[in-house]
């Protein structure tokens, strides 16, 4: 049947009958599921059963292909670009959404931008591809989710050594946190005093661009899921879409 190379080789199938699943197709239902918000009973006909497609969306949820599948694609592209497969520099933001019933649990209020749900709390290259996302509750201050979310980008990855961050993570504790426990530097880009208005930020505006960028997806126009690893899913999902959009020089023309 019709796999994916880059599937076979990080979740190989050694056991049991031979497989009749067409991973391809799977894979395409979910990003179809991804890119359009339809609930899983709504998936067309012409994709496998819906019960299938869940059951392997959840399996990888739960074992992280799907972010390996995003890191693999994210390697080949700076690659592409004539990058080190592992970046040195990284930017870290974090987006509250809104919540639905279906994401109550793990949910808070975030009272700075004054929105009742959940925080996607990323890190991105300076190409803007991510790197790792943490979902949590919207009320967690970002400086205090930031080490949950930077132990998270240590383990997997090692070449990081600088990252920067706007002033939601500022103070010493925290920068010499990241100092001692990844001998990586963490940098603040602050306002220029006595600027007025909007105007762009140095590495800041990177992060915020892959924010826009993920938004396209209309599953994560809110937060519909339960469970804030499927959350996390969605969210490399999308990312995944967008990576294999610029590794095949199919980029969305607008003008």
């Amino acid at each position: 049947m019709g796999h994916y190379p880059i599937i076979n080789k990080l979740d190989p199938y050694k056991t049991g009958r031979k497989r009749k699943s067409n991973l391809r197709e799977i894979l395409n239902a979910i990003f179809y599921l991804n890119k359009t918000g339809c609930p899983w009973r709504y998936l067309p006909k012409d994709f496998p059963s819906y019960h299938l497609v869940n059951y392997y969306y959840n399996k990888w949820t739960h074992s992280g292909l799907l972010e390996q599948i995003n890191a693999a694609l994210r390697a080949r592209l700076r690659q592409k670009e004539d990058r080190n497969p592992d970046p040195s520099g990284a930017i870290i933001d974090s987006q509250s959404v809104k919540g639905t019933p279906e994401s109550s649990i793990e949910s808070g209020f975030d009272g700075g931008k004054l929105v009742k749900g959940r925080k996607r709390h990323i890190v991105v290259d300076t190409m803007g591809c991510l790197l790792v996302v943490y979902v949590h509750a919207a009320n967690i201050f970002d400086g205090k989710a930031a080490r949950d979310v930077l132990t998270r980008l240590f383990v997997i990855l090692q070449s990081v050594k600088i990252i920067w961050a706007d002033c939601g993570y500022l103070g010493d504790e925290l920068f010499r946190w990241v100092l001692s426990e990844f001998q990586c530097t963490l940098e603040v880009v602050k306002r220029k005093s006595g600027t007025k208005g909007f105007h762009v930020l140095p590495r800041r505006w990177v992060v915020e661009r892959t924010f826009a960028w993920l938004g396209r997806s209309r599953r994560l126009s809110k937060d519909y899921e339960r469970n804030p690893r499927s959350s996390e899913s969605q969210v490399y999902l999308a990312s995944s879409r967008l990576l294999l959009r610029q590794l095949c020089d199919n980029q969305i023309a607008f003008g």
